[in-house]
């Protein structure tokens, strides 16, 4: 427990600047880009005249210097305020907090099936290296890797939502269902079976493939030929020696993935109409929101961090060499 803290610590530390330049280096991108959310929202609206330019920039605090402005969001920030929210009018943190339930619940639940199913199936595939087994599920993962997101998304939408009918096409609930409960949950269950799949069967490919060549690296070691010397079973030396220590590297991938699997989310969202992250960012991009892109830059920062954290808590406990370093340092 005490080197799980001192772990910990050291990894909030270190995320402190990992975060500053994400924020710094995010706002001057954003201000090195032509127009601003009120051109946009004058462009909405049919045009202004210099007057009304001026006076939404100065409501906004557009027309102060950009050192200034980044000096205020570094200050709003420490407050824990996310600013406001130009072409909504309103919180960015409240917008945030309506649309990041719904994209971590796709991403978890994408998450779970790809890399519980990905590791089961690379353990299939890496128990016997060489065998027809690891040929097939090889080849399978190979052509799924190689699908786009977005064209595999359209194909499950096209096939089992507009043609057989079997999922909703859009959304992640039934709106204005009246549904409580686990009712509810089984609507909602209803409405992520395919944006969920869609989104898993990539990560799946690559988990498998990560597991099935870290299986394939341990079979050689000394420790794997001793059990097999000593005459265990090949089912005990697979799964208690072989994949345990297979595992180390996909755990470590899981972390780098997140960051991945939440821009692919991006598409996903659009596809299904999904009112989530994904599409939040894509209406600030639309709209020309700043202060809402910032927002989502800095709390997906935050999201790929935390769960990097996680990740090196499992990875200790997976490696108590890890621990023990990480502790007596």
């Amino acid at each position: 427990m005490k080197r799980a803290i001192i772990l910990l610590r050291r990894r909030a530390i270190s995320s402190i600047p990992v975060l500053l330049i994400v924020v710094v280096f995010t706002f001057f991108l954003l201000e090195s880009a032509s127009g601003d959310a009120v051109d946009a929202y004058l462009g909405s609206i049919g045009g202004g005249d210099a007057a009304l330019r001026q006076s939404l920039r100065e409501s906004y605090g557009l027309d102060q210097s950009m050192f200034a402005r980044l000096w205020l969001y570094f200050s709003s920030l420490a407050r824990f305020d996310l600013g406001w929210s130009v072409a909504f009018g309103r919180p960015v943190g409240a917008l945030i907090a309506e649309r990041l339930p719904n994209t971590l619940l796709l991403m978890g639940s994408a998450t779970a099936l790809s890399f519980g199913l990905g590791s089961a199936l690379g353990i299939l595939a890496g128990a016997r290296p060489g065998g027809l087994r690891d040929r097939l599920l090889s080849i399978g993962s190979l052509i799924v890797y190689a699908i786009p997101s977005f064209w595999l998304g359209l194909v499950l939408s096209i096939a089992f939502s507009v043609k057989l009918r079997w999922f909703p096409i859009a959304g992640v609930e039934t709106i204005a269902s009246g549904k409580t409960g686990f009712s509810r949950a089984l609507d909602i269950a209803d409405h992520l079976v395919l944006p969920v799949g869609a989104l898993a069967l990539i990560y799946l490919a690559l988990f498998l493939r990560v597991m099935r060549s870290g299986m394939a690296e341990v079979w050689k070691l000394d420790f794997v030929l001793f059990a097999r010397a000593k005459g265990l079973s090949r089912s005990r030396i697979v799964l208690r020696h072989v994949a345990r220590n297979a595992l180390l590297p996909l755990v470590t991938m899981l972390g780098l993935q997140l960051a991945a699997m939440l821009g692919g989310s991006v598409v996903i969202e659009s596809i299904f109409a999904i009112p989530g992250f994904g599409r939040l960012a894509q209406e600030a991009v639309n709209g020309r929101d700043a202060p809402l892109l910032m927002g989502i830059i800095v709390t997906s920062a935050v999201l790929v961090i935390s769960v990097n954290f996680l990740v090196d808590l499992v990875y200790a406990a997976l490696d108590p060499r890890i621990g023990a370093s990480e502790g007596g340092a």
